[in-house]
């Protein structure tokens, strides 16, 4: 491996059954098209933090990791609000990543 970098996207989720499966596959494509460029480590991740949803969101991150291991989850135990689930992630990616990118991907209307 050359000096590749390990980057983390982090995403903080609540009630994002309707998007996440179109989210996913956008960062998806954008990830690899970094790997496959060398511009990160295969090591890197696509995180996304269950904020609490009583939709299928977490069901759906479970689904994305066992399909593809470049996604990770953190599932928080009770909506705890979009701020402190983004500092969950970091808290948590921080451990793992050279460098760390924070995004809402709310794609609702």
């Amino acid at each position: 491996m050359k000096d590749e970098k390990t980057l983390y996207i982090v995403v903080p989720c609540y009630k994002e059954e309707a998007v996440l499966p179109e989210t996913s596959k956008r960062l998806r494509e954008k990830m690899h098209a970094l790997m496959e460029t060398g511009k990160v480590s295969e090591k890197s991740r696509i995180m996304f933090v269950n904020d609490g949803s009583k939709d299928k969101t977490w069901e759906i991150i479970q689904r994305l990791h066992e399909e593809d291991k470049l996604f990770s989850g953190v599932n928080l135990s009770r909506n705890r609000g979009h701020q402190n689930a983004l500092l969950a992630g970091l808290m948590t990616a921080v451990n793992y990543a050279d460098m760390i990118i924070s995004m809402d991907a709310d794609l609702q209307d």
